[in-house]
């Protein structure tokens, strides 16, 4: 009995710790860290990715773009704000950690409850990920968009 109370604690407090974000704040960007082969061709298309037009319509994913211009403007800011930070800091620190972890702090201030914005930012850092050669997020994003890292349910 004692054990299935711990059990049961234990999940509450994992359900508790998804349901209010605090687990997107403890979750690690360290996980899986390695050295990235950082080159002049992966900074310019970083740099191509930053110049373009975010959170407008785009009719191919029927993304129906921001509700207005000033928070598509603010959410391009975001997204290219995390993508600068990516082309400034990798030559230096060519690491995985770096990245997901300027794409975390990215996540962390943006703050809107649209979830069509939501998901439109993880696309653009997602396109971030794939330019710099890395798989994935180590669930990072699963974890600020719904609470708990649901990719290690599903495989």
């Amino acid at each position: 009995m004692k054990y299935l109370a711990m059990i049961l604690i234990a999940i509450a407090a994992l359900v508790a710790a998804g349901v209010t974000g605090l687990s997107f704040y403890l979750w690690p960007t360290s996980l899986g860290d390695h050295r990235l082969n950082v080159t002049p061709a992966m900074l310019e298309r970083l740099a191509d990715l930053k110049r373009e037009r975010k959170f407008g319509p785009d009719d191919a994913t029927f993304y129906p773009g921001a509700r207005n211009e000033a928070e598509r403007a603010a959410a391009q800011l975001a997204a290219d704000s995390a993508i600068q930070a990516l082309i400034d800091d990798l030559p230096a620190h060519p690491r995985r950690a770096v990245v997901l972890g300027h794409m975390k702090r990215t996540l962390a201030g943006f703050t809107t409850i649209e979830s069509e914005e939501r998901d439109r930012m993880l696309f653009y850092l997602g396109r971030a990920l794939d330019i710099c050669g890395i798989e994935s997020s180590s669930e990072l994003f699963n974890v600020w968009r719904y609470g708990f890292p649901y990719g290690w349910f599903l495989r």
